[in-house]
């Protein structure tokens, strides 16, 4: 038993890397924090442009954006960002995606965001992105999406990871492994 707690604790230890960011416990699996704000992966999962659901996510993209190479799907990360400092702080921009062969997928910038867009703006001490008043809250993820292409050939190579870099020290990162 104590092999399989030790392991166990190695694992957890992995969803949540980087030299100054530290797994958020007392928030639960799936929060990390970084430069004093915690972030939480609420959904992620291929989108489908054409479904009532996930069409709202990709509102914003040209229809010619929106058409993808037959090698390519949608993939969107509902999250949200909590902000438990005592001053107001601006989450970072900059993430991306590594599947197990070490590729890298960088976020798709919506040329016109939507409600359900991530972006990151000023969060006032104690409060949270998306703010408990938005539509991207209203909705079932209760999370705002970060948007990617991702090649067919890379989704059997899961789970994929996200990286979220500090804005402020860009070898300072957090992970989290995805759900998919």
């Amino acid at each position: 038993m104590l092999i399989g707690a030790l392991a166990g604790a190695a694992a957890l230890a992995g969803c949540g890397s980087g030299e100054h960011a530290r797994y958020a416990d007392n928030l639960g699996p799936g929060y990390v924090e970084l430069d004093h704000l915690n972030y939480q992966i609420q959904i992620s999962r291929e989108l489908n442009p054409y479904s009532d659901e996930d069409g709202p996510y990709l509102a914003g993209f040209s229809a010619s954006e929106r058409q993808l190479p037959p090698t390519e799907e949608w993939f969107g990360i509902s999250l949200q960002v909590y902000n438990w400092s005592n001053s107001a702080r601006t989450p970072t921009s900059r993430f991306y995606i590594t599947n197990t062969l070490g590729q890298q997928f960088d976020p798709i910038a919506n040329p016109a965001p939507n409600p359900f867009s991530y972006v990151p703006v000023s969060i006032p001490a104690g409060k949270q992105l998306p703010t408990i008043t938005s539509d991207a809250f209203a909705g079932w993820t209760q999370g705002e999406f970060l948007v990617f292409k991702i090649p067919y050939t890379s989704l059997p190579d899961r789970p994929f990871v996200l990286h979220i870099v500090n804005p402020s020290n860009g070898s300072d990162q957090a992970q989290i492994e995805l759900d998919v």
